[in-house]
């Protein structure tokens, strides 16, 4: 090949070393990384819950009237939506703490974030996400916001 038999071993390990990386890596991809071993051992999913089940699994707040931020207030009521019957019971053993969750997460808002569309999936994503970190017996599935006043 070449002359110098130096050269010659250096660029033979150099290629060796490097399939042995390339093999490595395939393998590592395939077979061995933390995503290809949870994506080979994935969870049952979970089926939507039935328009009879939300119905049966879901609670309504009471009228919360609160202020923002700002001089406003807000007049408010949701519907929040549990996992199971177990969820639901428990949700309603919390409905104090509920509360204040939704209080002080109007308290730390203004007229401008509550504001379209998107500022509502917002405030609503926000709740359920600490209702959620809350609960003990299943989990949050959905919460609707079904009246709003603001002034």
């Amino acid at each position: 090949m070449f002359q110098n038999k130096l050269f010659n071993m250096a660029l033979i390990i150099i290629i060796a070393i490097s399939l042995l990386g390339v093999v490595s890596f395939v393998l590592w991809q395939t077979y061995l990384s933390p995503t290809a071993q949870t994506a080979s051992h994935e969870e049952p999913k979970e089926e939507p819950l039935t328009a009879k089940e939300m119905k049966e699994f879901s609670v309504d707040t009471d009228k919360i009237t609160t202020n923002l931020m700002t001089n406003n207030f807000m007049i408010i009521r949701f519907t929040i939506t549990a996992d199971s019957e177990d969820a639901k019971v428990e949700l309603e053993e919390r409905m104090p703490q509920v509360k204040q969750i939704i209080i002080k997460t109007l308290a730390g808002l203004t007229p401008d974030d509550i504001k379209g569309t998107e500022g509502i999936n917002k405030l609503e994503a926000k709740i359920m996400n600490e209702i959620s970190a809350l609960m003990q017996e299943g989990k949050i599935v959905q919460v609707i916001t079904t009246e709003r006043m603001l002034q």
